[in-house]
């Protein structure tokens, strides 16, 4: 498995640094938003509003965070959505496989907890072009976490 320990090591200070908030769904945005944090060229925000579903487009009241940067200073060995994909699923929650797909350079995933789920989708779209494999000049994801009862009853604390 790839080493997550740099993260797993900042991400309690982050988690500090990221302030609080009333509503059930801030605090895995404050978690997303401290993984994406540990990389310098992110420009991480997060706020609260309307979230879009990935698989109905409809919109619900939650939190999003937003990160962005120049895809050439994505380095180390964990890109910024399989860390939070990974430190998600280490965290309890459970991915819900109805959401998910990837692409070239990009990935979308949701997880969920017995009464949050989150989703998140980004990357740095890839392609090819004139035989060569050609990648975008910035990275961007997109997560977003609404309050949601797991439908199925199954989640992690039931």
């Amino acid at each position: 498995m790839k080493n997550l320990r740099p993260l797993v090591l900042a991400l309690p200070i982050l988690l500090f640094l990221s302030g609080t908030g009333s509503v059930q769904e801030m605090a895995p945005c404050r978690t997303i938003a401290a993984i994406l944090s540990v990389y310098p060229v992110l420009d991480v925000k997060m706020s609260q509003g309307a979230v879009r579903n990935l698989r109905d487009g409809t919109e619900r009241p939650g939190c999003r965070v937003h990160a962005s940067g120049p895809t050439s200073g994505i380095a180390g060995e964990v890109r910024p959505e399989e860390a939070v994909r990974d430190l998600l699923g280490q965290s309890g929650w459970v991915e819900d496989p109805l959401y998910g797909a990837d692409g070239p350079g990009t990935a979308s995933f949701a997880f969920r907890t017995d009464d949050v789920l989150c989703t998140a989708s980004g990357g740095a779209h890839s392609w090819i072009e004139n035989g060569k494999i050609v990648t975008a000049d910035r990275y961007e994801i997109e997560a977003g976490c609404v309050a949601e009862p797991d439908p199925s009853g199954t989640g992690p604390g039931r």
